[in-house]
């Protein structure tokens, strides 16, 4: 007999797993399907944790989902009772020609009450472990921090099966289709149908969803951590922040030691990654890729690079405006899709979980997610057609909308 839901879940990392908690909070008996097991190690959210910061640097469509995010993730802490978010501050390193706007931008998120500027001398009274080159910018910001990545993917598991959720794991999907009103999910130990289905697959999206032939690659981004030379500078127990790094020799995003784990570091990965699958991903890290991020560290942050403790390798997907997709499946309004998050993406999970929770039950949101839509990137009469008529959640996105609108620039969140 087939297993029949209100909704399925395809993938249960970081926007999965969020997606079914909600569901299952709002009483929908829902199944949980993921290839591996919740918090593991192959695809996009794992190292252990992710930047979050309270700032933004522009005024976009991202801004209010990040509140949102902030509010979700505190509720989440208070129903299970775990540590998922740490402030610990964030420093940013600007080098004198790396960004033009670099300064106009410290001066308006001082404004805001956001960022502090640092002059080199605060900069090495707060921070004795940094070494500020010549022309080189500061600024600070206390409402930063970081977020535990394994552990919010499982604690929404968790708390999604609390609340009555199925979760299958080492359950990879064999297909899905329109099925008369819903879908029909295969995976190797059975089918099951359901009213909705949700694909969050991060970089398997562009095999589950390759009929959509959306714009965007996946990239192989590796991170390196060492055990601190001066501990006393570059752990948290001792009160190091979270460094960004924007230097000729690339822009880089730092996490310092917590909990034994080691200093933790990683080069924007669309400097310096390269294009891969997620099913020929090379998982090995070469040396010359560890020397570079000692270099970096050496150079700027002297005393955070000692022993090489740990080589890992993620994937991070990007689309080819750098927004990420969220919206209805174009021929299936039963099916949502999340994809594309880029290196940046985690802090939103439990915002996105809520969205496609709301899509799956209402189809609309409140949210205004207009500008994720995947109707962007239509490229034929049928597509083009429903972006013309799309207007189920968020502002209406147009023809043209995304030619017109400037990419973002990349970043990513450790």
């Amino acid at each position: 007999m087939t297993a029949t839901y209100d909704a399925i879940v395809v993938g249960l990392g970081a926007m999965g797993s969020a997606a079914t908690y909600h569901l299952a909070q709002r009483g929908q008996r829902v199944l949980g399907l993921e290839m591996f097991a919740p918090g593991h190690d192959q695809g996009s959210s794992h190292g252990h944790h992710r930047m979050i910061r309270t700032s933004a640097t522009q005024d976009d469509g991202y801004v209010p989902l990040a509140r949102r995010a902030f509010e979700l993730w505190h509720e989440l802490e208070a129903a299970s009772g775990r540590e998922l978010l740490r402030f610990i501050g964030e420093l940013r390193l600007i080098a004198p020609g790396s960004d033009g706007r670099h300064g106009a931008t410290a001066e308006r998120m001082q404004a805001a009450g956001y960022w502090e500027t640092l002059d080199e001398a605060a900069v090495r009274e707060r921070f004795p472990g940094v070494r500020l080159h010549e022309g080189m910018l500061a600024s600070y910001e206390a409402a930063a921090g970081f977020l535990w990545s394994e552990r919010g993917i499982i604690t929404h598991v968790e708390q999604a099966q609390r609340l009555g959720a199925t979760i299958a794991t080492n359950a990879a999907v064999q297909s899905w289709a329109a099925d008369g009103d819903g879908v029909r999910v295969t995976t190797a130990s059975g089918t099951y149908r359901a009213a909705r289905l949700i694909l969050s697959v991060g970089p398997w999206a562009p095999e589950q969803l390759a009929a959509l032939r959306f714009p965007y690659r996946v990239i192989r981004s590796t991170n390196s951590y060492f055990t601190p030379q001066r501990p006393d500078w570059w752990s948290v127990e001792a009160g190091a922040p979270n460094v960004l790094l924007d230097v000729p020799e690339g822009s880089y995003y730092a996490i310092p030691s917590v909990d034994g784990l080691g200093f933790k570091i990683g080069r924007s990965a669309t400097e310096w990654g390269t294009e891969t699958t997620a099913s020929t991903i090379r998982r090995t890290v070469d040396d010359s890729e560890v020397a570079m991020m000692r270099t970096a560290l050496d150079t700027y942050l002297p005393g955070a690079a000692g022993t090489d403790l740990a080589r890992i390798t993620c994937m991070c997907t990007y689309t080819s405006d750098g927004h990420f997709i969220i919206d209805q499946h174009p021929e299936h309004p039963a099916v949502s899709i999340a994809c594309g998050f880029s290196g940046r993406g985690y802090k939103f999970a439990p915002t996105v979980g809520e969205i496609l929770a709301d899509l799956a039950i209402d189809g609309r949101t409140r949210h205004e997610i207009g500008f994720l839509s995947a109707g962007r990137f239509a490229t034929n009469a049928a597509a083009a057609d429903y972006v013309s008529r799309h207007t189920s959640h968020g502002p209406q996105v147009r023809r043209g909308d995304a030619a017109r609108r400037p990419p973002r620039p990349a970043s990513a969140d450790g």
